[in-house]
């Protein structure tokens, strides 16, 4: 057992068997749907909340876990008596770590990561420093800062209308990736999300044109552990893709887990996500 408790909000996208192996703590945020509001994760599946917007036509809305939230968190493991480090969804991407710094703060013996990424980049960084023998939670804290400035992460989107519908593009711009069939590459850059090339044609075959791109960078990749992530619907695809990143990759070990609800509300069905880890220069 380590001396310092790990604690993640959900849309880190571990697997269960790493979270329990690991003894990581997540706190979940919040996905409502009409008048209901639950927890993203383990309340609401991403099949749930897929089947929610096709039959409902009205996209879930997400929110942050607020300050009190978090501080009931924090104070909930400190009385472990060991401290935390807790880390928080991309300050770019939401207030999930604005409002854990500020709980922190009121509980104390509680160090805050910005991961500056989600799903994959978050589980790579925490991965990392679980595996050093660091017992501080201010170098552990600072391990991750450093570490997180070598994840690569990216994901290819089938339609641009979830995004659209959460206020993330102009109707304009989903029309016409519509239009002309354009896949864009949502690229993670610094903490915040650039769109990246602009696929277009058929999905699938937009798909193994990123994945051919992601390959091309591997000489600059570390390939002991790659993270997949998605919202494939078709089983069989998803094995195909599994497959294929496996054997161009060379990997050693394929970390690929379905994107939690909070983030399906965002990118919807058939998105892939790819996170890699730069070499060390």
């Amino acid at each position: 057992m380590k001396p310092y408790i790990i604690s993640a909000d959900t849309t880190l996208d571990m697997p269960e068997a790493l979270l329990k192996q690991y003894d990581i703590r997540c706190i979940a945020s919040y996905v409502t749907m009409g008048e209901k509001t639950v927890d993203d994760w383990p309340d609401l599946s991403q099949k749930e909340l897929l089947d929610y917007v096709r039959s409902s036509g009205q996209l879930a809305k997400t929110s942050a876990a607020n300050p009190a939230d978090y501080e009931k968190w924090f104070r909930s493991l400190t009385a472990e008596g060991r401290p935390v480090v807790h880390v928080a969804k991309s300050s770019g991407a939401s207030s999930c770590y604005q409002n854990a710094c500020m709980a922190a703060q009121e509980v104390g013996n509680v160090w805050v990561v910005d991961s500056k990424s989600l799903s994959g980049g978050t589980s790579l960084t925490i991965l990392a420093a679980l595996h050093t023998d660091l017992e501080d939670p201010a170098e552990v804290a600072a391990f991750m800062e450093a570490y997180r400035e070598r994840i690569e992460g990216s994901f290819i989107i089938e339609t641009l209308d979830f995004l659209y519908k959460g206020g993330r593009c102009s109707a304009l711009a989903a029309m016409g990736a519509n239009i002309l069939k354009l896949r864009p590459e949502i690229v993670f850059d610094n903490g915040s999300m650039r769109v990246g090339k602009k696929y277009r044609g058929v999905y699938r075959k937009c798909v193994y044109q990123y994945l051919e791109d992601q390959i091309a960078k591997l000489p600059g990749y570390e390939t002991d552990l790659v993270y997949m992530n998605h919202t494939i619907e078709d089983p069989a695809f998803l094995e195909e893709l599994r497959t294929w990143v496996r054997e161009k990759t060379g990997c050693r070990e394929l970390l690929e887990y379905p994107a939690c609800s909070a983030i399906s509300t965002h990118c919807g069905p058939n998105t892939l996500g790819l996170f890699f880890v730069r070499k060390q220069k």
